[in-house]
């Protein structure tokens, strides 16, 4: 028999990159989170690659025995061809909705929530936040997009 249940909070642990000390994120994925939708933004880790996703959905997956917890995600990648002179000059790191943008992965594979935000002169572009805190900017400094 298979069961489906939807849920709307998730905490991801991780280790902080600055002093290796367990830290929590709290991620919300609802459509009214005090009457205004909510979708965050993850750094996710499947393959030894790394990417940013934004959570759509997330559910567990109850089949007979066995319980998976996985979540609907829009992936961003990073812009094809070089990096404008622009954004490499101040530091930032732009990606952008992928093609084929969804994908279904399981929560063990996200590292840890991230703060995008859109650019306001490029629809479907965002930047990637590295200064929220030093393990984020630490992260950015060391992942190959």
């Amino acid at each position: 028999m298979w069961q489906i249940e939807e849920f709307h909070f998730l905490r991801i642990s991780y280790k902080s990159m600055v002093d290796w000390q367990d830290n929590m994120d709290l991620l919300r994925c609802n459509e009214s989170f005090y009457h205004q939708p909510r979708y965050d933004h993850v750094l996710v880790a499947t393959e030894g690659r790394f990417f940013f996703a934004q959570l759509l959905s997330l559910f567990r997956v109850q089949a007979d025995a066995r319980s998976h917890s996985l979540a609907l995600i829009r992936v961003y990648g990073r812009l094809p061809g070089s990096i404008r002179r622009k954004d490499k000059e101040l530091g930032l790191h732009r990606v952008r909705v992928k093609n084929s943008p969804y994908a279904i992965i399981a929560l063990e594979s996200i590292v840890r929530g991230a703060l995008l935000v859109e650019d306001a002169d490029v629809q479907g572009d965002y930047f990637v936040v590295d200064t929220v805190d030093g393990d984020m900017f630490l992260r950015m400094a060391t992942l190959s997009l």
